[in-house]
């Protein structure tokens, strides 16, 4: 018995490496997470913007309407609104405005 030797051109085939066989999934997961940051890219540019143009400076003159007999105490203003310590004749009152002058909030001061 005698053995032949193989042949040069008909080695065994080797299984192709993970990378190779996924190829087209790394493929697509690339190009999504590609899509995705383009996107959120363009979702964080927007929100931005959409902030930027939303803030408007406080009107330069406003007229505030306080209840008869009542007499405003104190203020203090920043950027974000202003604050009124009111004195009515059913007590004292503190004011919460916003910078266009709504009244957000009205706290009651009222002795124990």
């Amino acid at each position: 018995m005698t053995s032949t030797p193989p042949e040069p051109n008909s080695s065994p085939q080797e299984a192709p490496s993970a990378i190779v066989r996924n190829l087209g999934m790394i493929k697509a997961a690339a190009i999504i997470m590609g899509v995705l940051i383009i996107v959120l890219t363009i979702v964080v540019v927007g929100t931005i913007a959409s902030r930027l143009a939303g803030m408007s400076a406080p009107p330069a003159d406003l007229t505030l309407a306080i209840p008869a007999g009542s007499e405003i105490r104190a203020a203090s203003s920043d950027g974000s609104g202003m604050v009124l310590v009111v004195d009515t004749p059913d007590g004292q009152q503190i004011w919460q405005l916003s910078a266009d002058g709504k009244r957000v909030r009205t706290i009651m001061v009222v002795p124990e």
